[in-house]
């Protein structure tokens, strides 16, 4: 990241800002980055934050120390916060508000995968737009092996990724999956050289962030839409954007840049 970030801290997730592209860095090394009940807070804090901030396009998800992404719930928490139903239903909520707050952003989000990738930890991964990963992660969701669940948007969200034998596949079995068979069933959509991975998601990201953002925030509308509940499908808040992108001075721009042969300046607008 350049010089000239900024730099906020969030508790263990930590807010960044480099140019167009927005940071979550989930910094919990000693537990693998395993995500403690006060670091969904903060999640859902830093999340908010970056969405709300106008010169971010982009925002990447990954671990601070470069070295795993997120290992799940942090476990040692699970005896004192889930004991009994009404605990373990008000936890669960505080990251499914966290993780909604990535899946509500109007802006591209992109999950930077190495190491460990895990239980609520994939949870978090597939609550982004896309998934990066180095040859050498390890993805999977270990509730079986926990005797736990895995709740209902975790479930619709893997089956939208993988389909339903597949994500049956990764519950029943609780196995760790390399990068290379992840990619293979649709559970992350690149995988790229450990060394290489930063320079590259960064390049994927300044790529959208090169894009009208009214535009890609009307496809990831339309799109999220479309793969969810079938009773939330609302045609007329998708024509609602597809007239917004029409108005917009963002498509002026564009029809202009195209006439003068030069690359469209948007402004998100």
């Amino acid at each position: 990241m350049s010089d000239e970030k900024q730099a906020v801290a969030v508790r263990q997730v930590r807010c960044e800002v480099d140019g167009a592209i927005g940071w979550l860095l989930i910094d919990n090394p000693a537990r693998m980055n395993a995500m403690s009940l006060s670091m969904w807070r903060d999640l859902e804090v830093g999340a908010t934050r970056l969405a709300q901030d106008a010169s971010i396009r982009v925002v990447i998800v990954t671990g601070a120390d470069g070295r795993n992404f997120c290992a799940g719930g942090d476990i040692s928490e699970f005896s004192a916060l889930r004991a009994d139903a009404s605990a373990l239903d008000e936890y669960d909520q505080i990251g499914r508000m966290a993780m909604a707050s990535l899946k509500r952003m109007e802006k591209p989000t992109i999950a930077m995968i190495r190491g460990y990738c895990l239980g609520g930890g994939m949870g978090l991964a597939a609550s982004c737009d896309i998934r990066i990963a180095a040859h050498d992660a390890k993805l999977g969701i270990p509730a079986a092996k926990r005797g736990l669940s895995y709740d209902l948007q975790g479930l619709r969200q893997l089956v939208a990724l993988v389909g339903p034998s597949q994500a049956k596949r990764i519950m029943f079995s609780a196995a760790s999956f390399d990068a290379a068979e992840a990619l293979r069933i649709g559970l992350v959509d690149e995988v790229s050289a450990s060394d290489g991975l930063a320079d590259h998601v960064k390049e994927v990201a300044m790529a959208f962030a090169g894009n009208a953002p009214l535009s890609i925030a009307a496809s990831k509308f339309i799109i999220d839409m479309i793969v969810g509940p079938s009773g939330d499908l609302d045609e007329a808040a998708c024509r609602t954007r597809e007239a917004q992108c029409l108005q917009s001075e963002d498509y002026a721009e564009a029809t202009q840049a195209f006439r003068e042969k030069r690359a469209a300046i948007f402004k998100g607008r």
